[in-house]
């Protein structure tokens, strides 16, 4: 039986959804290395058998691998047809809240992230808003924690977005692109201060919007409870502006059509002088 071997945790088709055109290769940066290079979206971003698990007989299992593998093929059935300017659906609502919860849950970076809110929170919230929250795992989580806390924690964040107001950004001219990260999905400002600036508030807050680049063509932007769904155009300085949260809070690399535009960006962030820190401010 053909069975995953290597696991993606930015999924394969996403990545494909930044590459040029006429290249299926991207421009990478390497947060730890700090280092540039091109790759092809197959040979970055995964761990071999990540989600798989033994059984009674010591088999692995692959039923979380399957399921994630469902979450993105409809995710990327709904992104097409955004990119073909058809209306989104009720089903591609829900397929995309899910995989934007994925998307947020499934990284190395949201342990970290849930911890330090939950943290930070507690010094304001009433006890009973502190015991609603996600139970982060432990400082030392290993991978059976991580996938544990992804399972628990996706449906709830799915149902949050599902009831956001959303809205479809479209680049204005195919001479400017997003581009995306290992930790894509921010939470940034309504209006930022700073372009790189983190929110340091909650997902339902009035204040911030949650974003996730859909390809190099097309992003989405949540906030504010609502079902409103919108469309439009982004010109450059918006487009860029979207890439600068997306760069800054990058872990480990940062993913792009071309590398001027990826080294532009890294440049402007200055994540390559300094180490990544939780997307969170406190104070």
């Amino acid at each position: 039986m053909n069975r995953p071997r290597r696991h993606h945790f930015v999924p394969r088709f996403y990545l494909e959804g930044f590459c040029a055109d006429d290249a299926r290769a991207l421009a990478v940066y390497d947060r730890v290395r700090n280092e540039y290079r091109e790759q092809r979206p197959a040979q970055v971003a995964h761990r071999r058998d990540f989600y798989a698990y033994e059984d009674d007989q010591g088999n692995l299992v692959f039923d979380i691998e399957r399921a994630l593998g469902e979450v993105e093929t409809a995710a990327n059935n709904a992104i097409q047809r955004l990119e073909n300017n058809a209306e989104l659906r009720a089903d591609d609502k829900i397929a995309l809240a899910t995989y934007v919860a994925f998307q947020f849950t499934r990284t190395p970076a949201y342990a970290t992230w849930l911890g330090s809110f939950k943290e930070d929170w507690a010094q304001r919230a009433r006890p009973e808003q502190i015991d609603a929250l996600p139970e982060p795992p432990g400082p030392a989580a290993g991978r059976e924690d991580a996938i544990g806390a992804m399972l628990r924690h996706a449906p709830r964040f799915a149902e949050v977005f599902l009831h956001l107001n959303w809205t479809i950004w479209d680049r204005e001219s195919e001479r400017v692109s997003f581009v995306t990260s290992d930790s894509p999905v921010c939470v940034v400002w309504a209006n930022q201060p700073e372009p790189n600036a983190y929110a340091g508030a909650g997902i339902l807050s009035p204040d911030v919007v949650t974003v996730l680049p859909l390809s190099q063509s097309l992003g989405l932007a949540m906030s504010r409870i609502g079902d409103r769904v919108d469309r439009r155009p982004l010109n450059r300085d918006e487009v860029r502006r979207v890439n600068l949260a997306v760069t800054n809070q990058a872990q480990h690399f940062v993913f792009g059509r071309d590398m001027a535009l990826v080294r532009s960006l890294v440049n402007a962030t200055g994540i390559d002088r300094r180490q990544w820190q939780v997307p969170l401010q406190v104070g």
